[in-house]
């Protein structure tokens, strides 16, 4: 008895518990016929998991962790269209992307039904990955070296970035925001100057949070990036601002944050505050300025990033129609060859991408004007099978517990780290798998820097600050 308690905590056990009666509402599920009155039944089963899954982690292991992050984004991106429903807000049946319907009533029983099965899973395997986040401390040391080339090459950066910037900002502004995906971008002629510009400056950034900097070169350093990122969130993409945002927090909670205690009243200023630049840039790509931020900004918010669960939605209601003959959709992002060039109809026949190819199948037209579903981690566990599905859901939460200790231990993880907690966070809008040419391209990027550092001893005029 003294070992199960040392190997499974009481939330665990709790949890084990609720996937069982839930396996058994399964097996009688199969002799009831579906209607409102059922589910109805099971979204409120879903908010009441969901609640429970946020106080259960919350409790064991803090606010601001990785896992805990992910459990906010997933309401936001799947859940917020069904809550907003039990309060008659909004009908998440609908399904209002080009193809205007609404759900049948078998398929709302299993899109709700696999909700709760992947929530199920996903928080069993962060509940038994709890014992990695007993470390706070980075156990690798402070590097000075990694640090001064870290901040030297982030401040040669800046400059062809922010111009870099500028100049695919006044495209965006001059033929709206749909360039971004369309391929206008590809084909923009910058300085010569300017070539890397933007690869280096991330980079580096991610080299210096490798170096176990103090809080103080911390703030100052990220101050100057996310400024610079502000300069690219006017071009239209609302996850270029919150995604670094989020990360920051983490990292700053993570690493240190003297009290873990959660400011409810700040984080909640945080969010309104978060909301309303939301909706503010997303009139401002529109070309809407001027528009009318009344009491149904929240409203509009929540049903808008909702939409993710369409995609979730959309391959189980085509399931037969659109069917996947190719690589396994999870694994688009582990091509190492495949660049992106605009929504073509070639890109679109060559590539293994869920977004791109449910998109083109549900409006080709929307599609090649640049237009997008955008993708999910539930869509692409869906297209493995019933027994992956459950599977990777289960992974998913462990994988997030279990990376908060390699972070912590490991100078290589901290370097990944800038890429891998905002794919973890963003995975209900976006892939399981982070794009394996970007983690290529920073190990690239990490040797050589570390290679040439040992042989090429920086001057003492070199911008560092004191610890």
């Amino acid at each position: 008895m003294n070992s199960w308690h040392l190997n499974v905590s009481k939330f665990a056990f709790i949890q084990i518990c609720l996937i069982g009666i839930f396996g058994v509402q399964l097996l009688l599920g199969l002799f009831i016929e579906a209607d409102d009155s059922y589910i109805h039944f099971l979204q409120y089963e879903l908010a009441v998991i969901y609640l429970w899954s946020i106080v259960s982690a919350s409790k064991e292991s803090g606010f601001l962790n990785l896992y805990v992050m992910f459990l906010f984004t997933l309401g936001i991106f799947i859940f917020a269209r069904i809550f907003l429903d039990l309060f008659g807000l909004f009908e998440w049946e609908w399904a209002d992307k080009w193809n205007d319907f609404y759900l049948p009533l078998n398929i709302q029983c299993k899109v709700l039904s696999l909700l709760i099965l992947s929530l199920l899973f996903t928080h069993l395997g962060a509940l038994l990955g709890k014992s990695y986040l007993k470390e706070r401390t980075i156990r690798f040391p402070y590097s000075e070296r990694i640090e001064k080339w870290s901040i030297l090459l982030f401040l040669l950066a800046v400059p062809g970035t922010f111009v870099k910037y500028i100049i695919q900002l006044k495209v965006i502004l001059s033929q709206g925001y749909l360039a971004v995906y369309d391929g206008t971008l590809s084909h923009i002629t910058y300085p010569i100057w300017t070539t890397g510009a933007i690869s280096i400056m991330e980079f580096s950034y991610c080299l210096f949070l490798s170096s176990k900097p103090s809080k103080k070169k911390f703030l100052i350093i990220s101050t100057i990036f996310f400024m610079l990122r502000m300069v690219d969130v006017l071009k239209g993409g609302r996850s270029r601002m919150f995604l670094p945002v989020i990360f920051l927090m983490w990292y700053y909670y993570s690493f240190y944050a003297k009290n873990v205690r959660v400011n409810w009243r700040k984080m909640f200023l945080i969010a309104a505050v978060g909301i309303v630049a939301s909706q503010v840039l997303l009139e401002f790509r529109r070309g809407d300025v001027a528009a009318d931020y009344s009491s149904d900004l929240f409203l509009l918010f929540f049903s808008q990033q909702g939409v993710s669960l369409l995609v979730f939605a959309y391959l189980i209601y085509y399931d037969g129609i659109f069917v996947n003959t190719g690589i396994p959709y999870i694994l688009y992002p582990l091509s190492l060859f495949q660049t992106f060039e605009g929504q073509t109809f070639e890109f679109v026949q060559t590539t293994s991408s869920l977004g791109h190819k449910l998109t083109y199948f549900l409006s080709s037209s929307a599609y090649l004007n640049g237009a997008g579903i955008g993708s999910s981690y539930l869509g692409e566990f869906y297209d493995l099978g019933l027994v992956l599905f459950v599977l990777f859901s289960f992974l998913a939460g462990f994988l997030m517990r279990y990376f908060e200790r390699l972070v912590r231990h490991y100078r290589i993880f901290m370097f990944l780290s800038f890429i891998i907690v905002p794919n973890f966070i963003y995975m209900p809008r976006s892939s399981f798998f982070p794009a394996l040419q970007q983690i290529v391209m920073l190990l690239l990027f990490y040797v050589i820097v570390l290679r040439v550092s040992k042989n090429v001893r920086l001057p003492h005029f070199v911008f560092l600050l004191k610890k």
